[in-house]
């Protein structure tokens, strides 16, 4: 399979936009859609590294195995842990809510994420070399 450069380029910029407008939210206090934009952030993140290697990912199992799989690969923690953590996201959105938690356990769990995310396009960079 060849490598279809203009799609990672596509979601490339679209993850970047995302990653953008999730940090927004989240300076907003809109948390359910910030965690929205973060998944597609990192699921085109992950697509990428996908096709930069000449892989088509289908389905949101097969981008997260996929991810996991990187990030042991890589030893990159956040890699590895970026889908499980998003999947508590709304679990401490509740207990912010409900202040049993503070506010910047959020944005915690957005810098790693958003650290997987750049890790991720470094790596596609990394293979365009």
């Amino acid at each position: 399979m060849a490598v279809d450069t203009s799609r990672i380029t596509r979601y490339r910029s679209q993850s970047l936009r995302l990653l953008e407008s999730a940090l927004e939210q989240m300076r907003a206090g809109r948390w359910e859609r910030a965690e929205d934009l973060m998944w597609g952030s990192l699921s085109l993140a992950v697509k990428g590294v996908a096709l930069s290697r000449g892989q088509d990912l289908e389905g949101d199992e097969a981008v997260q195995a996929y991810a996991t799989q990187v990030g042991q690969e890589r030893r990159d923690r956040r890699i590895r842990e970026a889908f499980p953590q998003l999947s508590k996201f709304g679990e401490t959105v509740t207990r912010v809510r409900d202040s049993r938690a503070r506010v910047d356990h959020l944005f915690r769990i957005l810098e790693d994420v958003m650290a997987a995310v750049e890790h991720l396009w470094d790596m596609v960079l990394q293979d365009d070399r």
